[in-house]
């Protein structure tokens, strides 16, 4: 009996090791250290992250910290990139929030950058889950990250590359716009002018002068005095920007 108990315990302890070996080996895509999140909405965040991840064969995730312990938030992001969020085959992301200094950025990898790229692909991310971070709405904003870049990976695997804004801007559209109403103008002022019957045009310029409106008697320019201030344009400083040839992403206040 005494060996079988013994046989037992060790049983488990080898379970318990090979459990802790594969959570170390794939670490969870939600890590609320700053516990923003109540349980439901850890378990509603983390179904929406990994529908994404393994829809798109990459790996999505969302890092809450209550501080940085002054590391540059972008530089942490990336940190965090390389050392743990390393096995999407397609590309890695992860969201990082740093609530002492109200801080958030999203870091890509090489992978992540071609499909969410920095300038056309990541402002069109920010503005699904910012509004909802500055009104503290964390879960609503972590499912709102998970759902666009779903959007955006789903635009990648269609056309081949990364959504742009620009790309849906046509240059033949707005010619053809143009043309349209210009001859549309054009037609309604004549419309307009040959319904008014008390005009009608002149024959020469100077019908349209009245010789007695004005009279100038006297002309005089005095220049007194110039006084010149310039002032410095504020410059912005509102994005956290810590790109370089292997990192994407860019981040700022919430």
């Amino acid at each position: 009996m005494k060996g079988y108990v013994t046989k037992s315990l060790l049983f488990l302890a080898c379970l318990f090791f090979l459990a802790m070996n594969v959570l170390a080996a794939n670490p969870s895509s939600l890590a609320d250290g700053a516990q923003l999140l109540k349980g439901s909405e850890r378990i509603a965040v983390l179904n929406e992250l990994g529908n994404i991840e393994r829809k798109y064969g990459v790996r999505l995730a969302v890092v809450t910290v209550k501080t940085t312990n002054k590391v540059k938030i972008g530089d942490y992001a990336n940190q965090l990139l390389d050392s743990t969020y390393t096995d999407g085959k397609n590309g890695n992301m992860v969201l990082v929030l740093a609530m002492d200094t109200r801080d958030y950025y999203v870091a890509t990898d090489k992978a992540m950058r071609q499909r969410i790229s920095d300038k056309g692909s990541l402002p069109i991310l920010e503005e699904k889950f910012l509004p909802l971070l500055k009104e503290k709405k964390y879960a609503e904003a972590f499912k709102a990250y998970a759902l666009e870049s779903g959007e955006l990976l789903a635009y990648y695997e269609a056309n081949g590359k990364a959504y742009d804004p620009h790309d849906a801007f046509s240059w033949t559209a707005l010619l053809i716009a143009l043309a349209l109403g210009i001859g549309g103008g054009f037609l309604i002022r004549r419309y307009l002018i040959s319904t008014m019957s008390n005009v009608a045009p002149a024959l020469a310029a100077s019908a349209y002068l009245d010789e007695n409106s004005f009279d100038l008697t006297e002309k005089e320019d005095t220049f007194l005095f110039m006084n010149v201030s310039r002032v410095a344009k504020a410059k912005k400083s509102g994005r956290n920007d810590s790109t370089d040839e292997n990192h994407g992403g860019g981040g700022g206040k919430f």
